[in-house]
């Protein structure tokens, strides 16, 4: 059976505003509103789809307006959505963020409600198919005991978990040992090994305090500064080239999606990272929050010119 990858988590309508000049609080800004479809685990489950990886998506959705678009946008990339849950008389999820003029973040709010009802027992109803999955990717949207369920049960794969936020840490703090890998950025490592990261020895000692948890990998986006790799007995950082972005919010989606595909072709973690680096790039000079560039030919390409 060819591999294959479960992505356990949200999906939902991104409404990204860009404004054309710095922000000025508690005013209106002039700018530009984009709409797309968006969520940690539906990007993740784009990007890889469009990496080449057959992926099913296991998310909730509502039966409105936004749930169908989540929906025809999945039958026409070819997403899987057969294990998902489908809910009547409810809003799927809506994620709003406003960028700032360097095209940074500056503000969002999700309203991800339903994704609760994507409980442990509606993943037990599908246990056998997700036996079959290469590698299971989630996001910390979840519910804990959600999270706890795939640890537990599908201990024996490549599971891979993205924290989302800070703020999403407390789900998965009891069982963030259980996991394969993390793929998380320097906020939520330092939140996740109580160590506030401000340098490399802290940057050392954080991922040193996590991997003692019970990871095998792990993976810190830094930003303009690239990505750090740790597993027992092998560290490493991959620099990011200077670019000036677009969108930053999906870069880390990409990421995750890029660790995804690396683990399942078996690359070193340097590779790894090599690879996210660049797909990472690819995804911020985009003002979609997943590119249509997003192939290993692009990346590869983009990792020649920019000689990392």
């Amino acid at each position: 059976m060819k591999e294959w990858v479960a992505s356990i988590g949200a999906s939902n309508i991104d409404i990204h505003g860009f404004s054309e000049e710095p922000l000025f609080a508690k005013d209106s800004n002039p700018g530009m509103i984009h709409t797309c479809p968006g969520g940690v685990s539906r990007n993740i489950s784009e990007n890889l789809v469009r990496l080449g990886v057959p992926t099913k998506l296991v998310t909730a959705l509502g039966d409105d307006l936004n749930g169908d678009r989540i929906r025809q946008s999945c039958q026409s990339l070819g997403i899987d959505l057969s294990m998902s849950v489908e809910l009547k008389d409810r809003n799927s999820s809506t994620y709003m963020a406003i960028m700032d003029s360097d095209g940074e973040m500056a503000l969002a709010l999700s309203d991800m409600r339903i994704l609760d009802e994507l409980t442990a027992l509606h993943l037990k109803k599908h246990h056998s198919t997700l036996m079959n999955a290469s590698a299971i990717v989630m996001d910390a949207g979840l519910l804990p005991e959600t999270m706890a369920y795939v640890s537990e049960t599908y201990s024996s794969k490549k599971t891979i978990l993205d924290p989302v936020s800070v703020k999403k840490c407390y789900r998965m703090e009891k069982i963030t040992g259980q996991f394969y890998c993390l793929k998380l950025n320097k906020l939520e490592a330092s939140y996740l090994s109580g160590i506030t990261i401000v340098n490399k020895e802290t940057l050392k000692s954080a991922a040193r305090k996590l991997l003692s948890f019970g990871l095998q990998r792990l993976y810190i986006t830094l930003g303009k500064e690239g990505i750090y790799y740790a597993e027992p007995g092998n560290t490493g950082l991959v620099p990011a080239p200077a670019v000036k972005p677009v969108n930053a919010t999906g870069a880390g989606d990409a990421v995750s999606a890029a660790v995804v595909y690396g683990e399942l072709q078996k690359w070193t973690m340097k590779d790894i990272s090599r690879f996210a680096i660049g797909a990472a790039t690819i995804t911020i000079v985009s003002s979609e929050t997943v590119s249509d560039r997003m192939n290993p030919e692009e990346i590869n390409l983009i990792l020649k010119e920019k000689m990392l």
